[in-house]
């Protein structure tokens, strides 16, 4: 998880407004599993994974744009 959001970070450039941290990504991620942690047990299984990004509207519409491409 940490590569990815880091590779999406990276991609946004060193030139966003207002400039990012360099933790970000690790913040960013700590974030991601709590939120996706549902029982707390410091793993998050696929069904807590689908069920997270099911319930996160802006995931569902990021998602969304995929079935386009198809």
């Amino acid at each position: 998880m940490m590569d990815i959001v880091k590779a999406i970070y990276d991609m946004m450039g060193k030139y966003t407004y207002p400039v990012l941290k360099e933790d970000a990504p690790r913040q960013h991620v700590e974030v991601f599993f709590q939120k996706m942690d549902k029982n707390k047990d410091g793993v998050v299984t696929l069904d807590e994974f689908i069920e997270s990004c099911q319930e996160d509207d802006n995931i569902m519409r990021s998602l969304q744009l995929f079935e386009n491409v198809m």
